[in-house]
């Protein structure tokens, strides 16, 4: 079990802090400690993003990484003209167009905000430095990417496995602040289904 100094509860009690809930998180995974909290600090930079922005574009490299505080983002690839929404805030609330950030190579998909945003970000330089830093983020990162390689599967499994109504009853049970907070027509696709189909299974659910 993790002790947690004076300096911590500080942070960890002070939710108008836009690192609270980072830092929180950081405990629980690898428990960070007071010395580390500067570094941690300076490295994630506080953003506040509107409804509709691109933070990566898709052609363009993603120079940074996120971390949610408050709102919900996409990850979207076109395909025959349409937009197809892949991901909807990722687990542990760490979210990028990862293959781009990773290898510094363009992305293939756009990274945009569905809602305002309050979010804390950190450039690829800085992630790699946290890296070398020290054990425990070096840690936080292979945690980070052990979540996103099992929901890419899960998501692979449910897509190959799941009838669409078996894929939103999973939304309702599993995320339902999506429906209350993602327009309907990114589900769908999220899951896979036209707008259209979405209304059917909606309205059988609901009966």
């Amino acid at each position: 079990m993790y002790v947690i100094d004076t300096l911590i509860v500080h942070y960890l009690c002070n939710m108008s802090d836009p690192h609270a809930n980072l830092l929180a998180l950081l405990h629980e995974m690898v428990g960070v400690d007071s010395s580390e909290m500067p570094f941690i600090r300076a490295s994630f930079e506080p953003e506040s993003c509107s409804k509709g922005q691109l933070l990566v574009a898709a052609g363009k490299i993603a120079r940074y990484m996120y971390f949610i505080n408050e709102g919900y983002l996409r990850l979207y690839h076109l395909q025959n003209g349409e937009e197809v929404t892949s991901h909807i805030n990722c687990p542990l609330g760490f979210m990028t167009s990862f293959n781009s950030f990773i290898t510094q190579t363009p992305s293939s998909e756009s990274f945009e905000c569905i809602t305002d945003c309050n979010l804390l970000r950190i450039s690829k330089n800085d992630f790699d430095d946290l890296l070398r830093s020290n054990q425990k983020w070096a840690e936080v990162g292979r945690m980070v990417n052990e979540q996103v390689i099992v929901y890419n599967d899960q998501r692979t499994k449910d897509i190959v496995s799941l009838t669409a109504e078996q894929r939103y009853l999973n939304i309702i049970n599993l995320r339902p602040d999506l429906l209350q907070n993602v327009p309907l027509q990114y589900i769908a696709s999220f899951i896979g289904i036209k707008p259209e189909s979405l209304s059917r299974i909606r309205k059988k659910v609901i009966s």
